[in-house]
């Protein structure tokens, strides 16, 4: 029965893909992706979602923009939607 259980748990694992489980599970106002650009001028900064694998545009302050500078790895932002459906980064998580 253990083995069985072992094993079930590792086929799971194996072939539930990560990205299905990356945004949904992250939470609300959240996202994980690639950085993909960073753009100082226009203070946003665009990941490819891990979920939709659709690229995300985020505006950004100097301070999250800095530290995304030359960074083309994984990321969690926390995200805050204005009116205009612009989304606002309020933190990134490396």
């Amino acid at each position: 029965m253990r083995k069985l259980s072992y094993t079930l748990l590792l086929s799971l694992t194996l072939f539930v893909p990560v990205s299905v489980l990356a945004c949904s599970g992250a939470g609300e106002y959240k996202h994980v992706g690639l950085v993909t650009m960073v753009n100082a001028e226009s203070k946003t900064f665009t990941i490819k979602d891990a979920e939709t694998s659709s690229p995300i545009t985020f505006f950004a302050n100097e301070e999250i923009l800095k530290g995304l500078k030359g960074f083309k790895g994984r990321v969690l932002v926390n995200y805050e939607e204005d009116v205009g459906g612009d989304l606002k980064a309020v933190g990134v998580t490396f």
